[in-house]
């Protein structure tokens, strides 16, 4: 019989994929310009690719949730690294380099 995921983990994810959503309307609602906001966007991705990689790794959910998990965590990494590259070029979104 397949275990329950941790309370922790469970915890640090739904805390990261709330601060995601919140950067995501703050971003969308903000100057095409405003760096911070992208900025708080990329680290919010990160953290939520982070709080997806622990839940992959947890070895009492049954394998295709850990690999659901793992899929997960990729799309939230390439977004933050997206992000994160865009607040360092200076890009505006949308603009093309």
């Amino acid at each position: 019989m397949a275990g329950r995921l941790s309370r922790e983990a469970v915890a640090r994810w739904n805390e990261a994929y709330a601060e995601q959503t919140a950067a995501l309307f703050a971003a969308m609602r903000s100057a095409s310009d405003d760096l911070a906001a992208v900025r708080r966007l990329a680290l919010a991705y990160h953290a939520v690719a982070v709080a997806w990689r622990a839940l992959s790794a947890d070895l009492a959910v049954p394998l295709w949730a850990r690999h659901a998990s793992a899929v997960a965590a990729e799309e939230f990494m390439r977004r933050s690294q997206l992000e994160f590259s865009r607040a360092d070029s200076g890009r505006r979104p949308g603009e093309l380099t």
